[in-house]
């Protein structure tokens, strides 16, 4: 009988390592993919891409809720690359990463301010002001900026940042706790709302360390 117990002891124990061992060998790839994916040169429309949710997580940190319309539709998306809203307004967001030798022209502003409008007028929420708001990484032109000021679009330069906190930690509606990375297909689906105890975190180990497990 002891012998029994003892055989079922280690069984349970040898279990428990494999389950353990290969958790963490997944996590350990993940990294290695996350690894690879911020250090790996971008093409321009991966770059774009990234700037354009970094630009969305400086919202979503402040937990605003943010569509990444450029992510999700492509070409598609009217001019509107992100949509913020707050519990007062929509901020219609373009985004630009580009090099500094090239410049926000007026046309840019103009096209933001017509998907703006085309927005207002389609819009079904009469309580929350609607906003133009053009982030660059590189300069605007002096006509971009007169155009700007006359049509009350906010113009911001932001540089970008590779290393800000990009690991979705989020919770289903059953209760399970899984991480997301930027190149997996829901990513940009993915909301995290921090009273329901979810996170954006760096690195896999911190994931893992607050109790979420790779999203199958």
């Amino acid at each position: 009988m002891q012998l029994q117990l003892v055989i079922f002891a280690v069984l349970i124990v040898a279990l428990v390592s494999v389950v353990v061992l290969h958790s963490f060998t997944d996590d350990s790839i993940a990294q290695d993919d996350l690894d690879r994916f911020l250090s790996e040169p971008m093409s321009p429309r991966q770059m774009s891409r990234f700037y354009e949710r970094y630009v969305g997580h400086l919202y979503e940190s402040q937990g605003y809720d943010v569509a990444y319309l450029g992510a999700l539709k492509g070409f598609a998306d009217h001019g509107r690359d992100i949509v913020v809203t707050t519990p007062n307004e929509i901020l219609v967001i373009q985004t630009r990463c580009w090099p500094r030798r090239r410049v926000v022209l007026d046309s840019d502003i103009y096209q933001l301010f017509g998907k703006m409008t085309h927005l207002k007028q389609t819009s079904k929420d009469p309580h929350r002001e609607i906003r133009a708001v053009f982030y660059s990484t590189s300069q605007f032109s002096s006509l971009a900026k007169q155009a700007a000021s006359s049509l009350g679009v906010e113009t911001r330069m932001e540089k970008l940042n590779r290393s800000y906190p990009m690991v979705k930690c989020s919770i289903s509606p059953t209760g399970e706790k899984n991480y997301y990375l930027p190149f997996d297909p829901v990513y940009d689906r993915v909301k995290i709302d921090r009273q329901r105890d979810e996170y954006f975190v760096r690195t896999v180990h911190q994931a893992v360390k607050k109790g979420f497990k790779r999203a199958g």
